[in-house]
């Protein structure tokens, strides 16, 4: 989907510089590096003694999160078409993917 930012008329989907992924294939690729399938042996232990594997990021017109719950081995991702640089949208995308979370605990239980 194309994203959407005051005051840019380019569509990032269309550069060549960055990264696009569907939902499934970060959530795939989310789901490897927390369960070391993604690394040689020994390298998980490594990597995981620096790194926490989720995800947040922005640019004009597209935001993301992305987070693994082991306690629930779950994988949620949330893709949004709009930003702003003020932080307004990101705390909704923050409250929002810890109200998903939170329901899928208590259908977990």
């Amino acid at each position: 989907m194309s994203g959407y930012y005051v005051g840019e008329t380019s569509d990032f989907k269309t550069n060549e510089n960055g990264m696009l992924a569907t939902a499934e294939d970060v959530g795939v690729f989310l789901r490897a590096l927390n369960d070391g399938s993604v690394f040689n042996k020994g390298e998980k232990e490594i990597y995981s003694s620096i790194y926490v594997y989720d995800h947040g990021g922005l640019v004009p017109g597209y935001q993301s999160l992305a987070e693994y719950h082991k306690d629930i081995d779950t994988v949620v991702i949330q893709f949004i078409n709009t930003t702003d640089f003020e932080g307004y949208e990101w705390n909704l995308s923050e409250i929002s993917i810890n109200r998903i979370v939170k329901i899928l605990k208590r259908q977990y239980k």
